[in-house]
């Protein structure tokens, strides 16, 4: 592979630094997708539109990305692929209730154990929130019944303005 260059690509940040090896198959790649479609289905899973994810996997920008990545949109693996990184992504931010009250548990344990009450009860408060054990609740009371009126004068009188006829303009 003579005059051929491997140009680096960062899966991680997805930054591409460029094209000569990209439209070519892995060897570990199980479906047959490039590493510009790879690329495409993870920043189609990122929530990207067709074109611009098209571009940020290294399709020629503008027009051509738009139809590029409509195409590429519409190919079974690219769709399979896009399914499994959002799956993949569910799994990893969902907190199991069970193993969160442990955790929590553990914690307070800990804050116990060391001297550290106050953490103690901070945790288990926050155990009895994952449990549902508190209700939060807004109580608003209505102590001013004042007019608009007297409300006004009242800040006639705090300004140091007295005002002997109440101006109706200001209402």
């Amino acid at each position: 592979m003579r005059g051929c260059q491997r140009k680096r690509i960062d899966i991680r940040t997805g930054m591409v630094y460029h094209t000569s090896m990209t439209n070519q198959k892995t060897s570990s790649d199980k479906k047959g997708l490039s590493v510009k479609e790879r690329l495409f289905a993870r920043y189609k899973a990122k929530g990207y539109s067709h074109g611009k994810s098209a571009e940020l996997a290294g399709y020629k920008a503008g027009t051509s990305a738009d139809k590029q990545g409509y195409r590429l949109s519409k190919k079974a693996d690219i769709q399979e692929e896009v399914s499994r990184i959002l799956s993949e992504q569910e799994t990893r931010s969902l907190i199991d209730r069970e193993t969160h009250l442990d955790e929590l548990a553990k914690l307070r344990d800990k804050a116990v154990d060391t001297g550290q009450i106050g953490s103690a009860v901070t945790a288990e408060h926050y155990r009895g929130k994952v449990a549902n054990l508190y209700t939060d609740r807004l109580e608003v009371s209505e102590t001013n019944k004042e007019t608009s009126d007297e409300i006004m004068l009242r800040i006639s009188k705090l300004l140091g303005k007295e005002t002997k006829d109440k101006d109706k303009s200001l209402h």
